[in-house]
């Protein structure tokens, strides 16, 4: 749905509510989003919250990943008039579900609005770490001509194996294939007709897709089961030469979470050369501390997470969050993006 469509749903929503809605944005929204609120007559209160109690007195609240609703901010909130929780983005690790739940609240995310931009990204760190870019960039900038040092492999003939197998990570394989990437993948939840329409070899284990994998990019959520998934065992699994023998060395790539991956681990393994190369944009703590020892690596790549932060992707987040909120509150079940079904 383009941006003018959504536009129109959201001002239709709210011309038929019965109620003008009071709706807190604690970490930014993107303008066309916050213009259609507004001129569709909702209340749009722009700024974080200091107190749990503040959630009372709003109808919806809509967050980004710099926001924690614990179960005292959302008991606090149900408690008075909030009805609605939005995320704007896909990873909603940062709200607890149960209490949401209990509470009769709605949780709403946006799984596919920046689903193409973190497709692109992941490719820019798998061909950024096989080239080293970065290393190239520094020795230019440091007036070292590092041309004899350089030699990189191409992604074409590698194994590449997702850790997760949800939209992104299909966007992922289809992108890998069109370089000429097998694709392997693991999630039990994998969609096996998918799978086998994309041409992705599906493994039963974690252990096993890492095992046949020279490269591997991580899409999975941040849960018990993740955390802390990808440790050094995990990592010395990898092989260090292609099917046809290139020794291209072992490539991580991680776009979900910094707690599946054990930095350390990472680190370690790069400087034993377990590791050619570890490419992040999300990390165990953030912003990533001075002291993290990925920083003194040379086959380490990040980005500040930022997979989902192009124009068209916030756009389309906010947008489509907005008519999901307003929907929910509206009474109706929004099409897509529903995390916990509430009691409005």
């Amino acid at each position: 749905m383009n941006e003018i469509a959504l536009t129109e749903m959201i001002c239709a929503v709210l011309a038929h509510a019965a109620f003008s809605p009071s709706i807190r944005v604690t970490d930014g929204l993107a303008p066309a989003a916050l213009a259609a609120l507004t001129a569709g007559g909702a209340t749009v209160v722009s700024e974080p919250i200091s107190d749990p109690s503040d959630l009372a007195a709003h109808d919806a609240i809509i967050i980004r990943s710099a926001t924690t609703l614990g179960a005292d901010a959302l008991a606090a909130g149900a408690a008075g008039k909030l009805r609605v929780v939005g995320r704007a983005g896909v990873g909603v690790d940062n709200i607890d579900l149960a209490a949401a739940a209990a509470a009769g609240l709605w949780v709403l995310n946006t799984p596919g609005a920046s689903t193409a931009s973190v497709v692109e990204l992941t490719l820019a760190h798998l061909l950024a770490s096989t080239r080293q870019l970065a290393t190239a960039d520094r020795g230019l900038r440091e007036g070292r001509w590092l041309k004899g040092e350089l030699a990189g492999f191409e992604l074409g003939g590698k194994r590449l194996g997702l850790l997760g197998f949800g939209r992104i990570a299909q966007g992922v394989a289809r992108a890998a294939t069109a370089l000429g990437m097998e694709v392997d993948a693991h999630s039990p939840r994998a969609d096996a007709a998918v799978a086998a329409a994309l041409g992705v070899r599906l493994h039963a284990s974690p252990e096993e897709l890492f095992a046949a994998c020279t490269h591997v990019s991580v899409h999975c959520a941040l849960t018990e089961r993740t955390a802390a998934l990808i440790d050094a065992s995990m990592l010395a699994r990898m092989p260090q030469a292609a099917a046809d023998g290139t020794p291209c060395g072992a490539h991580l790539v991680n776009m979900a979470r910094g707690g599946i991956v054990v930095e350390a681990d990472a680190a370690a393994a790069l400087a034993s050369g377990t590791l050619r190369s570890y490419a992040a944009d999300v990390f165990e703590a953030e912003p990533l501390p001075a002291s993290s020892p990925l920083l003194a690596c040379d086959g380490f790549v990040g980005t500040p997470h930022v997979g989902g932060a192009t124009f068209e992707a916030q756009a389309r987040v906010g947008l489509e969050l907005a008519a999901a909120v307003l929907s929910a509150l509206g009474g109706s079940r929004p099409a897509d993006g529903v995390v916990c079904e509430g009691t409005s």
